[in-house]
């Protein structure tokens, strides 16, 4: 797995679990299915630049924050 792939998925759990939010609520919010959050998290899926803004609106953190090691 990519590097930037797996500083994604470190990111965006870490993020998730500061603004108090399950993989369910960050589905219910973009409407991306909870296994496919939870693959993210475990950077076992790729995700689309699309996605990744979705998931990154949802937890309140720019998207360049996601990315940034």
């Amino acid at each position: 797995m990519s590097p930037a792939l797996q500083t994604f998925a470190r990111n965006f759990k870490k993020a998730r679990k500061a603004a108090n939010l399950s993989q369910k609520t960050v589905h219910e919010q973009t409407g991306i299915a909870a296994s496919y959050v939870s693959a993210v998290e475990r950077a076992t899926r790729s995700v689309t630049i699309e996605r990744a803004e979705r998931l990154a609106k949802a937890v309140g953190v720019p998207l360049h924050k996601l990315l940034t090691p």
